[in-house]
């Protein structure tokens, strides 16, 4: 179409040109505006859609982003790595996470060694009480020494199982049981005890390892006097020596406790019971008891002093020197009482001064005879709880586990013209009671065997009683003798599935005596190739388990550096082992690995 009126001047449209709104989308044509055309900071994010779908187009992102990082590329997954800076502060690494405070925090290491502890301690008392031979987990191994099937006795030495109760321990020691002949033994607690009782022949004893021992040694009994024709009283028979070792406990005649034997290995100690005296008229003196060796100073005790018999007119016998002495016999007079041996036994009571006096009584180990009775007159009646003629108490041991009064003095026979009255007794210790008129036995009453105790006497034409005979008895740990060896003690091996980098070992321990210092006096060791090569641990001290056991163990244990290999075993040392002094017993061990 033409133009109306005048042309316009031709003249290039400005935006001014334009009156606002006046082009809408409808005037644009598709695709007509270009990307050149549009202005960076005009796109913004509310001029985009609430939902962009993209899923068509690929989404290219610089090398480098701000607040992400470098080579992060988006195509259907992001990858890349973002940078430790940007998520929290600290440092990033293996052994550090980030905390909920956006803080990298160190990742303490989880102690399991209580846990570990635990199942083991579980796993002895489960093993005590369904007394297995040895329980096995699938990395474990526990094994409380219910027999001898876990340990390797070629790799071990001075390994002595021994039972304390229900349970066994291993302790240093070499065989407990000597070569010998006692004729009784037996067992106190941790000690046993040997006891010889012939006194027809010689007994021996040898051991294998250097050891101490105590002793018990009391020599025969002296016989009761007798009447001696005259139809009046003997003497009591002294007791025999009496010498004793053991547990501070007195030696005859006010004697101390002696000093304990060192018995060396492989020496033969011979052991000689001494016979108690014979009945007689004079009572026989009774013969010695001794230990000897070629590298001992002997322990001798000699034989209890034989009664003495009776005479008249002053005439009567004075008692014997022994072990203990022997009582007087009637009328001999109030002086010179018959002694006993220094620190053996005590010496003999005197007869009463008059001619219808009564005899002594024989000495004991543990006291002085009684003196014969003088009575008055005619003589008056004996009456209970008199001690005329009375023969000494003799002492109490407790060696072979039972307080047991031995070596008492015999009775002095009693002269009462009124009549009967109370017989006098033998010491407490089995002195055999004196005779008296009347209704009792005119003979002296016999000293009871292996007590070493007097024989009472006699009256009225009769003899005196035996003495009893003697006995030695000796006691030792029953472990190791005196000295309690270094003990090592490996394990049988296990079998782990794959070859361990890590060991753990937990073990149940008494200090019998002393306490032993960890990694010092004991020490614990953990293998992977069957005991060829070992590596020891550490043991710290993890608490304490029943009465006076402790528990000792290490974990995490690095066995890599020994040759690869699935046989696990341990090794448990003692070292600085003293008898009565430094003492440790193992009681249950666990190795675990992984």
């Amino acid at each position: 179409m033409g133009y109306v009126g005048i042309k316009p001047t031709d003249a290039p449209l400005t935006s001014a040109d334009l009156e606002d709104g006046l082009v809408t989308a409808a005037k644009l044509a598709t695709d007509a505006v270009e990307t050149a055309k549009v202005k960076a900071v005009n796109i913004t994010a509310g001029k985009l859609a609430a939902t962009q779908d993209l899923s068509t187009k690929t989404i290219t992102l610089p090398a480098t982003v701000a607040g992400l990082g470098t080579g992060i590329n988006v195509t259907s997954q992001i990858t890349g790595v973002v940078p430790t800076a940007n998520l929290g502060s600290g440092s990033a690494s293996a052994s550090t996470y980030l905390a909920g405070n956006q803080t990298y925090q160190t990742i303490a290491e989880y102690d399991d060694s209580q846990i570990q502890s635990n199942i083991a301690m579980l796993g002895f008392k489960v093993a005590v009480n369904g007394s297995l031979t040895r329980y096995n987990l699938v990395d474990q191994s526990i094994d409380e020494f219910y027999d001898t099937s876990g340990v390797d006795a070629s790799a071990s030495t001075n390994e002595l199982r021994t039972a304390s109760g229900s349970n066994y321990y291993y302790a240093g020691g070499i065989s407990g049981t000597p070569t010998n002949d006692a004729d009784a033994t037996g067992v106190d607690g941790l000690y046993s005890w040997y006891k010889w009782t012939d006194t027809g022949s010689t007994g021996s004893y040898t051991m294998n390892t250097t050891h101490t021992v105590d002793f018990l040694t009391i020599a025969g009994g002296g016989g009761g006097g007798g009447d001696g024709g005259s139809n009046n009283g003997g003497g009591g028979g002294g007791a025999g020596g009496y010498r004793n070792s053991f547990n501070s406990e007195a030696s005859g005649g006010g004697g101390s406790s002696e000093s304990a034997l060192s018995f060396v290995s492989g020496t033969t100690y011979t052991i000689t019971v001494g016979a108690g005296g014979a009945t007689g008229t004079t009572g026989s003196d009774g013969a010695t008891s001794s230990i000897t060796g070629s590298d001992i100073t002997d322990i001798t005790t000699v034989g209890g002093g034989g009664g003495a018999p009776a005479g008249s007119g002053g005439s009567g016998g004075v008692g014997r020197t022994g072990g203990s002495g022997s009582g007087k016999g009637r009328d001999a007079g109030t002086s010179g009482a018959a002694a006993g041996t220094a620190n053996q036994g005590f010496a003999g009571g005197v007869a009463g001064g008059s001619t219808s006096a009564s005899a002594g009584g024989g000495g004991g180990a543990g006291a002085v005879g009684y003196d014969g009775h003088n009575p008055d007159g005619g003589g008056d009646p004996w009456t209970t709880g008199d001690t005329w003629s009375n023969g000494g108490v003799g002492l109490t041991s407790a060696i072979d586990g039972t307080g047991t009064f031995r070596a008492g003095g015999g009775a002095g026979a009693y002269e009462n013209s009124a009549g009967a009255g109370q017989q006098p007794e033998g010491g407490n210790g089995g002195g055999g009671n004196g005779a008296v008129n009347g209704s009792y036995s005119q003979h002296g009453g016999a000293g009871t065997p292996n007590t070493g105790a007097g024989g009472g006497a006699g009256k009225n034409t009769s003899t005196g009683g035996a003495g009893g005979s003697g006995i030695v008895i000796l006691r030792k740990l029953t472990s190791a003798g005196s000295s309690v060896n270094d003990l090592t003690l490996q394990s049988t091996d296990v079998t782990a599935e794959a070859a361990p980098t890590y060991g753990e070992f937990v073990t149940l321990i008494e200090n019998a005596y002393g306490t032993a210092t960890l990694n010092t006096d004991i020490k614990g060791y953990v293998s992977r190739d069957s005991g060829a090569n070992f590596t020891q641990g550490t043991l710290v001290d993890e608490g304490t388990w029943g009465t006076n056991k402790q528990i000792l163990g290490f974990h995490d244990l690095d066995i890599s550096s020994q040759p690869s290999g699935t046989n696990m075993c341990y090794k448990i040392t003692t070292h600085n082992q003293v008898a009565t002094s430094k003492e440790t017993r193992v009681y249950a061990t666990s190795i675990g690995w992984r």
